[in-house]
Formats: structure tokens, C-alpha cells, sequence
């Protein structure tokens, strides 16, 4: 799992990381822009909630679905 972390005043964003890393540059853009504080509107997150929102990722579950699904009928006619 990847993390990210987003600074709404700034519009400071980092790539996907890991969740360390990501802590470590939002603990570093916290103490050279913002004195240390805490900023508004900061988002610190998982790529977990954006793949259960992911379009492809649903399409894909459907297909799995309906493949077991299928393969039920199949074999119930047997």
C-alpha cells in the first residue's frame, strides 16, 4: 500500500510512497513552511481508497462475478 500526503494551502503534493517516507516529507514541508505547525485542509492518504473507487478495479470484479457465476449454472445443469 502506498501513501501520499497533500497540503491544502500549499498545493504541495508528493508522489505515491511508502508510508514513512511520506510521513518524513510531511513532517519536513510542516517544519520549513510552516513553522511546525499543522496546516488546514491537509490530507494524509492510502492509494487503498482509491483503488476500491477505481473503475477498471470494479469492472474487473464484475467479469470474476459473472465468470463464478456462470460456472455455477454450468455446473448445476450437470
Amino acid at each position: 500500500m502506498a501513501w501520499r500526503y497533500e497540503c491544502g494551502p500549499c498545493g504541495v503534493t508528493t508522489g505515491w510512497l511508502s508510508k514513512d517516507q511520506a510521513s518524513a516529507k510531511r513532517d519536513k514541508h510542516r517544519d520549513t513552511v510552516h513553522s511546525g505547525m499543522i496546516p488546514t485542509a491537509e490530507v494524509f492518504e492510502s492509494n487503498a481508497k482509491s483503488i476500491a473507487r477505481d473503475p477498471a478495479a470494479l469492472r474487473m470484479w464484475a467479469v470474476i462475478a459473472g465468470v463464478c457465476l456462470l460456472a455455477w449454472i454450468i455446473q448445476s445443469m450437470r
